[in-house]
């Protein structure tokens, strides 16, 4: 408590030349400063309405640093996003009583897409999605998002001169370590066979937030195919190829490592791979059950620790409980093996999201068995349903069935851009505020 109460002394004065005059002003008001640092990010967002000091104090970095600390980052819910259609929806992992995002769609960023095929989720990070435009021929294809504050950031396209081809962008964003980050452009000057596992390796080209600029990196990584991506862990970024390896490049050192994955059946397909609490986490079935089908609701969960570069199985997961209690959900075609939601054809359970208890907490496993979004406690064994999906439209094309991408993220006050440019609503109720705070000093609580 001790330490908390010095706001991070050393965290200060690294970040103490970027801090605003106008921040530094309002830190001296220790009151202002302790409790909006302890409320959570919904709760920031309504009061910086409050006063200009209460603005440019939610956009600092020093409190940034201290709300980050005070209020770890945990998934919120999350977001849909529909290929063909390019159609998002949000829900919560509370069960979808209140709206997760204040745009769910993310509607306002339509005017940066209005020339072009509109725009595709790569990744989610800490809070932050990127995106990418479908249209390459934009100055600006990529764009950061906080869809917690509506807040965007255009990001310049990376150089094609050498390396014209580009394969796979990822972000790499951790506010609990550092404020700035960094994302990665995997490219060639080449287009390697899809699946061929003697790929030549790719080149990496990083942008900064810091300059604003691409710079090509020192090392190659792996080629081939990649069949999951984007997961920011342990300082660096990590995806999987097709011949099976676990890719690490730590963008700070520039350094790459690769792992083995823990398959257990040769036949196996796998379903997720993310990180939750500091651990890295894979998810694959646990059997072929011949003749191309697999039993999706059977699968294997491993998990990756910082200290130690080897995987250990969880948990055996059978989840055909599911199938029993909601009869009305329709079993995959047998000949159907690629990953994806069918919303006519039928569909087999994705796994979204696994997260590692706290202390005292429980593992849970979300996954999608359509219509449905459920939650399995590994706990008491259990799961129950937290939310039915929108169905699925066909796409236009000969009435192709729909595929849709899940992207977990969390509530996050950080700006991908200046702290001055702001797209929250404005429409928000001073007095509630000022209602709150008033209950906060006279009874102790939070409404």
């Amino acid at each position: 408590m001790e330490g908390e109460e010095e706001f991070g002394a050393q965290r200060e004065r690294e970040m103490s030349s970027s801090s605003s005059s106008a921040a530094k002003a309002t830190i001296s008001n220790r009151t202002a400063f302790e409790i909006l640092s302890r409320l959570p990010e919904k709760s920031v967002l309504r009061f910086k309405c409050v006063c200009r000091q209460w603005l440019a104090l939610a956009s600092d970095p020093l409190f940034l640093d201290a709300h980050t600390r005070r209020n770890p980052l945990t998934v919120s819910g999350f977001l849909i996003h529909e290929i063909g259609s390019g159609r998002l929806s949000s829900y919560s992992v509370d069960g979808g009583a209140s709206a997760v995002l204040p745009d769910p769609s993310l509607s306002y960023l339509d005017h940066l897409f209005a020339e072009s095929c509109g725009f595709a989720v790569c990744q989610s990070c800490n809070g932050l999605l990127l995106c990418r435009s479908r249209s390459p021929l934009l100055s600006s294809s990529q764009f950061l998002v906080n869809p917690t504050t509506m807040q965007y950031r255009q990001i310049p396209n990376p150089p094609t001169d050498v390396y014209p081809f580009k394969y796979q962008f990822m972000l790499a964003f951790d506010p609990s370590t550092s404020l700035r980050y960094r994302i990665a452009c995997l490219c060639s000057n080449n287009t390697p066979p899809a699946f061929d596992l003697g790929a030549p390796p790719f080149h990496v080209e990083i942008y900064s937030s810091e300059t604003g600029a691409w710079e090509l990196s020192r090392v190659l990584v792996p080629g081939g195919r990649i069949t999951q991506n984007g997961v920011y862990w342990n300082a660096a970024l990590n995806w999987v190829t097709e011949n099976g390896l676990l890719v690490s490049f730590d963008v700070d050192r520039q350094l790459v490592r690769t792992i083995r994955l823990p398959l257990r059946d040769p036949c196996g397909v796998m379903l997720y791979l993310g990180e939750s609490r500091g651990h890295l986490h894979l998810i694959e079935t646990a059997a072929n059950v011949g003749r191309g089908n697999f039993n999706w609701l059977h699968f294997y969960v491993f998990e990756m620790r910082k200290d130690n570069a080897s995987w250990s199985t969880l948990y055996n997961v059978d989840l055909n409980d599911v199938r029993a209690e909601y009869p009305q959900t329709k079993a995959p075609p047998p000949d159907r093996i690629s990953l994806g939601i069918l919303s006519d054809l039928g569909i087999y359970a994705v796994p979204v999201f696994f997260a590692r208890g706290g202390e005292g907490e429980d593992n849970e496993l979300y996954f999608t068995y359509p219509p449905n979004i459920f939650c399995c406690n590994f706990g008491d064994r259990t799961f129950y349903k937290i939310c039915a999906m929108k169905p699925c439209a066909p796409t236009s094309l000969l009435n192709l069935p729909m595929t849709i991408h899940f992207f977990p993220f969390a509530h996050s006050l950080f700006s991908p851009r200046s702290p001055s440019v702001w797209l929250v609503d404005s429409q928000i109720s001073i007095r509630s505020a000022v209602s709150w705070i008033v209950n906060f000093i006279h009874f102790g609580y939070l409404c």
